[in-house]
């Protein structure tokens, strides 16, 4: 009888635990936003009522969700918040209003309806060669909606940093380690789609705007300057898409030559920096290097 009392006790322990351990989204951003219910999978509001559009970044939150869960042996929880462009600064973190983001409390941020990003881009693309923008428009439809990009690609990434946050909370080494690992997972999770129209959407429109360097003048541009300008580097979206760009590079290389073992590996890695006392450039390069091998550190070299 004592050993069935102390059984129970111990499963109430653990399954309270695990309960609390699960629910650790912060609902205060929620309020006056209405729940949608899209998924059974995770949690979705809005700041409308019957949003529309949604079924496609539904859907590959979804199948992300079962890759990302399978890779780091996770049943991860989470909310995610589509905001109009009126409403972004009161949710959203940062501008400009449709730029994805995800809270360290399992809360991502995409924007609903016509993006004022995806507009900003898809003017700068109307002012290049037709034949520039041919190969877009068999991926996103004519006229190209870059919404599809910023909201249904960049889904992946958010969500990936929700994974990453989950065990390491606010306690990291680099933003731009950050980055890199939800680029990584971004090519890795739509590379598992069977359906691969979201790896050639968001490959094709960076590798054009790579090809065609539409950036402008950039203001920073060194892994030191990310990290202290992190904000800064972010709300011009250009300089922070230009970042962005070399990490989805490196990251591509990453996954074709070590798959999916890598992606586990590297969140591994993350949760093992978790430390409130952050490493110089010189000791992290020594762990990584010891960590990855002078392969991988040769792909991540910044040249820039």
């Amino acid at each position: 009888m004592k050993i069935k009392i102390l059984l129970l006790a111990v499963f109430i322990v653990s399954v309270s635990c695990k309960q609390e351990e699960t629910d650790w989204i912060d609902r205060t951003k929620h309020e006056g936003l209405t729940n949608i219910a899209l998924s059974d999978n995770f949690e979705t509001y809005a700041t409308e009522a019957e949003p529309k559009n949604l079924a496609n970044t539904i859907n590959n939150l979804e199948l992300a969700k079962a890759y990302f869960d399978k890779v780091f042996d996770e049943d991860l929880n989470f909310a995610v918040l589509f905001i109009d462009n009126q409403n972004w600064d009161t949710y959203a973190f940062a501008p400009p209003p449709g730029m994805p983001q995800s809270y360290f409390e399992g809360n991502i941020v995409l924007g609903l309806n016509k993006s004022i990003i995806a507009s900003g881009f898809e003017q700068a693309l109307s002012q290049m060669p037709p034949q520039a923008t041919q190969e877009l428009k068999t991926h996103f439809g004519e006229p190209i909606d870059l919404d599809k990009f910023f909201r249904d690609g960049l889904a992946l990434h958010e969500l990936a940093h929700l994974y990453q946050f989950y065990r390491t909370g606010k306690n990291w080494e680099r933003r731009w380690l950050n980055e890199l690992f939800g680029n990584l997972c971004q090519v890795a999770a739509s590379k598992n789609f069977e359906d691969q129209s979201t790896f050639n959407q968001m490959d094709s429109y960076q590798n054009l705007v790579i090809r065609n360097n539409q950036w402008g003048e950039l203001k920073y541009k060194t892994l030191e300057e990310f990290e202290i300008n992190y904000f800064d580097v972010m709300k011009t979206g250009r300089n922070y898409g230009w970042y962005q760009t070399k990490f989805y590079t490196m990251s591509k290389a990453l996954y074709s030559k070590y798959g999916d073992s890598f992606v586990a590996k590297f969140r591994n890695f993350l949760i093992k920096l978790k430390n409130p006392e952050k490493l110089d450039d010189t000791a992290l390069n020594e762990l990584m290097t010891k960590e990855f091998g002078q392969e991988v550190m040769s792909i991540i070299k910044w040249d820039y």
